[in-house]
């Protein structure tokens, strides 16, 4: 399927297409396309419609900070043939002297906790702490300390949504993501053009949204420092003789 077939389906949602088998001009396919990637835009800024994550693995050079990574770094910094990462979900310095290969958890940090790092330019071959500033059109990592032997490092990455570059791009994405994108996009295309908003449109994309979310965000690993411990039922004041029984 390609976006203008994408763009088809919307406009006959809106109802601004009401004939079944009609053609939109090719104006109206290219306004269409303005407002998808607008659409699209928006639903990359949020983790919950990012369907998977990929564990990409690039390689550290010694003492360089911090690290480029988006469509246009270029080595030694990471590059991505997508945009640059709204986060950093996890990261990994991969110890490959070792048989076999060890990874090591690097803990991910906000930027108050850079801001608070006193001492920025130390270094180490074993980076412990990574903070990410999600700049344009790259982003920067900062590992801390630096490092200065050139490990691999495994960053968990979430896939975004990318725009389309024209009416012949074709649309590949996850089950449920053509009815929230068409849905969605009929509700836009409603209020830009000033029709009147068909029954149930608002319902049917509201639960095409739901059914991807659901996909994207599943419950989260949960952890309690009790669990699975046991205690004997605790004995009681008894009022009328002011004792604990067995006291």
């Amino acid at each position: 399927m390609t976006c203008a077939d994408v763009l088809y389906i919307a406009f006959r949602e809106a109802r601004i297409l009401k004939r079944p088998q009609g053609e939109c001009s090719n104006n109206e396919l290219l306004d269409g396309l303005i407002f998808l990637n607008q659409q699209v835009d928006y639903w990359s800024a949020r983790g919950c419609y990012c369907w998977t994550t990929n564990f990409n693995v690039y390689n550290l050079t010694s003492m360089h900070q911090p690290y480029l990574i988006g469509p246009t770094a270029t080595a030694p910094d990471f590059p991505t043939q997508s945009p640059r990462p709204i986060r950093i979900v996890s990261a990994n310095l991969i110890l490959d002297t070792m048989s076999p290969a060890v990874d090591q958890p690097i803990n991910i940090r906000d930027n108050q906790w850079w801001a608070a790092n006193r001492v920025k330019t130390i270094s180490t071959n074993i980076p412990t702490d990574l903070y990410y500033q999600p700049d344009i059109p790259n982003g920067s990592i900062y590992f801390w300390p630096i490092a200065n032997f050139p490990y691999g490092v495994r960053l968990e990455i979430l896939i975004q949504l990318q725009q389309f570059t024209d009416l012949a791009s074709l649309v590949v994405a996850p089950p449920s993501y053509l009815a929230g994108l068409t849905l969605t996009l009929a509700e836009e295309l409603v209020d830009i053009w000033g029709t009147e908003m068909p029954l149930n449109l608002a319902r049917r994309a509201e639960t095409a949204r739901k059914a991807l979310q659901s996909n994207n965000y599943l419950a989260p690993r949960i952890a309690s420092a009790d669990w699975g411990t046991f205690t004997s039922p605790a004995a009681d004041f008894n009022y009328m003789t002011g004792t604990i029984p067995g006291l």
